[in-house]
């Protein structure tokens, strides 16, 4: 077996974990156990219900799989304006029941803006948990109080609830720099001993996106552990009826779309203490909805969190703080701790590109390309001497191996020559360390591609939109057919070998197969780096020949 063979064989395996990955296998319906410390109480009136603690954890009421749908015969609405969204309020529950991004078109058969609402649903719920009694508030009517100050507007809603007098305020800043952030605060006054606010996320979101079935998919809620890394659970990926505890402390919690996001950060020293997720119904082969319910505890007879509801950009995320950037964990499992990271860099590296040279991010994914290959230039001219000293040792290996039949000898005789010929054992692998090199970025943009709202609309050349498919598949055609010419040249001069020769065919269709349905512009970034490749490949062809013709 010479280098070549475990080239192929490398690449093989790199096809198949590629296609795993990008592709994985459903998962099959399982039952899962209702921890202890969520098991429900029995479903109470919207007034009392059994709601015991033990330590530190909230047992929670039974929630029905949609928020009860706002009574619009006595709800009144307000609206608040700001240069970046137009909020709508409802005196019914004191909630929010729309939220109309001003800056994004809704690009599905809709129109119009973007809306995060489900129409006749609210996209917050609470609920207390006093003195061993649930009072749901999502039905209860507020009154409401209006002031506009310098910068910002507050509404105070405010209701009694059995013993309890509950307000609960919005301030929504008029300023750009907090543009879709608002502060909750909320009072409970009668209450005795502890007492818990349970706010329920919305049960979807709204789809705003042409391809409505990848928005659907998207779908997930997340949550950031205090000493642990942010976690995300799919609609998709809660049966019916399944329920799961996320311990806290926890930073943040949020439910989002593919580009869009509303989550929920409690102020530093004042986390959330859990969140429960429920499955939603399916009503088709997509998850459409589900539930989340975060526990906050009421401290001093008060509780506080900022509420971002809009696009998820990254500079926006990364300005709130508490790791709310990782709202998308970029990776799977244990591939997020070294996915994420990379995938951050990336992102952050393609903005600075944008805004600092003005060009559109076509031509930034581009760049990008040829720059990586640039700074591997020298990794490819290593990789091709190691190659040259193999093709010089290959005819005394196959002699060693002819020569010695029992395993052992034949191993020394191997070892030796390797060493009298001043190479590594493992110089062909090695040789293949720039192949794999560009990988990690190309994982990297597949998850950026994902969620990134920067590229969403962004047209280039005949490309509507870099972060769908290319409707006429030219580019992943392009990309496997310079994924070919680049194997080609690589082969040439080089000594015949049957594995290499059927890799040369087979990895650039996979490679295109693996790549047809993805975002045009990850096909983009990667044609770019094949291309920028060749001229390379073909300086290191002429010098493998030119090795061979003096018999170096």
């Amino acid at each position: 077996m010479d280098k070549r063979f475990f080239l192929a064989l490398f690449l093989s395996l790199i096809v198949i974990a590629l296609s795993q990955l990008l592709f994985p296998a459903p998962k099959p319906a399982r039952t899962t156990a209702v921890p202890d410390s969520v098991k429900t109480a029995p479903a109470a009136s919207s007034t009392a219900g059994v709601l015991p603690t033990t330590g530190n954890t909230v047992q929670q009421p039974a929630r029905s799989d949609s928020i009860p749908a706002v009574v619009t015969a006595s709800a009144k609405t307000t609206t608040v304006s700001t240069p970046k969204a137009n909020y709508t309020f409802t005196n019914i529950g004191a909630a929010p029941v729309s939220t109309v991004i001003l800056d994004y078109e809704n690009r599905s058969a809709a129109g119009g803006l973007v809306d995060l609402a489900l129409p006749g649903h609210p996209l917050m719920g609470f609920r207390l948990v006093a003195s061993g009694d649930t009072l749901d508030l999502r039905g209860a009517p507020f009154s409401l109080t209006r002031s506009i100050g310098t910068g910002r507007e507050i509404l105070t809603y405010s209701a009694a609830a059995g013993s309890l007098q509950t307000t609960i305020s919005y301030e929504i800043p008029h300023d750009t720099a907090a543009s879709y952030v608002m502060n909750v605060n909320g009072r409970v006054v009668g209450s005795q001993g502890q007492t818990y606010v349970l706010v329920d996320l919305p049960t979807s979101l709204r789809s705003v996106e042409k391809d409505t079935i990848g928005d659907q998919q998207s779908l997930a809620y997340s949550f950031k552990p205090q000493k642990d890394h942010a976690g995300s659970v799919l609609f998709g990926d809660l049966d019916p009826g399944e329920k799961r505890l996320e311990p806290g402390p926890l930073n943040w919690v949020a439910v989002k779309s593919k580009y869009f996001v509303l989550g929920m950060l409690p102020p530093d020293g004042a986390p959330f203490s859990e969140v429960t997720l429920v499955g939603g119904p399916r009503t088709s082969k997509v998850a459409t909805n589900a539930a989340a319910t975060a526990v906050l505890p009421v401290i001093n007879g008060a509780f506080a969190f900022e509420v971002y509801a809009g696009p998820q950009e990254s500079h926006r995320l990364h300005r709130l703080g508490r790791d709310f950037d990782q709202v998308n964990p970029y990776g799977w499992g244990f591939m997020q701790g070294v996915v994420h990271p990379i995938a951050s860099e990336v992102i952050r590296g393609l903005l600075w590109m944008h805004n600092s040279l003005k060009l559109s991010y076509g031509w930034v994914l581009i760049i990008l390309g040829v720059l990586i290959r640039l700074l591997m230039w020298p990794l490819n001219q290593g990789a091709m001497r190691s190659s040259l000293k193999m093709q010089e040792v290959q005819p005394k290996l196959l002699a060693a191996q002819k020569k010695y039949k029992d395993p052992l000898q034949q191993r020394e005789a191997i070892m030796k020559v390797y060493k009298e010929a001043g190479v590594s054992p493992f110089a062909g692998l090695t040789g293949c360390l720039p192949m794999l090199l560009p990988m990690p970025i190309l994982f990297a943009l597949f998850f950026v591609f994902q969620n990134t709202i920067e590229f969403r609309g962004v047209p280039f050349a005949w490309l509507q939109d870099i972060s769908v498919k290319d409707p006429y598949y030219i580019l992943p055609l392009l990309m496997g057919a310079s994924m070919y010419v680049l194997s080609w040249i690589g082969m040439r001069n080089a000594p015949p070998n049957p594995q290499a020769k059927m890799m040369m065919y087979m990895f650039p269709v996979m490679m295109t197969v693996v790549l047809l349905n993805m975002a045009s512009g990850l096909n983009l970034y990667y044609t770019a780096q094949n291309i920028a490749a060749l001229p390379q490949q073909w300086l290191l062809a002429r010098e493998r020949a030119k090795a061979r013709s003096t018999g170096v």
